[in-house]
């Protein structure tokens, strides 16, 4: 069974093309299989750092949705919201992290997905404070205003 071709930038003038290639269409330079191979890899793996940072994006913003809910005291347990995606938040970093900290590329998609890490990464930290210090004080300010 052949695997479908992966998508590669080529060695020689940057143009993508893919892993089957012997030669490169846009500048006929010779294409290296096993080295096209590696690059392919280095590749995907970019994308997948790309497409993680974005879900990642996207759970800070959530965090930060259910943070900014759970100051109106009638809406009842967005704050256990909050908690879940700060928890949320805090796995996908370390998975992040974990998985493609190493990777060794100039893919402009891979430099924006590593700044993505470290902003989410900051709002994160940023979060602590405002979530578990002074919105249980802005409760009970409000107890005790309302008493």
């Amino acid at each position: 069974m052949i695997a479908n071709p992966r998508t590669l930038p080529c060695p020689n003038c940057n143009e993508i093309i893919n892993d089957s290639m012997t030669v490169c269409r846009h500048c006929s330079a010779p294409i290296d299989p096993v080295a096209a191979r590696i690059i392919a890899d280095r590749q995907e793996k970019a994308n997948q750092a790309y497409s993680d940072a974005s879900y990642l994006r996207t759970a800070v913003i959530a965090m930060y949705v259910f943070l900014g809910i759970s100051f109106i005291p009638v809406v009842p347990l967005v704050g256990w919201g909050f908690v879940v995606t700060f928890v949320m938040v805090l796995v996908l970093l370390i998975r992040w992290q974990a998985s493609f900290h190493r990777l060794v590329t100039n893919d402009a998609d891979y430099l924006r997905a590593r700044r993505s890490w470290r902003l989410s990464l900051v709002l994160w930290i940023v979060a602590i404070p405002i979530g578990f210090i002074i919105r249980p004080l802005a409760y009970l300010a409000f107890e005790l205003a309302t008493r």
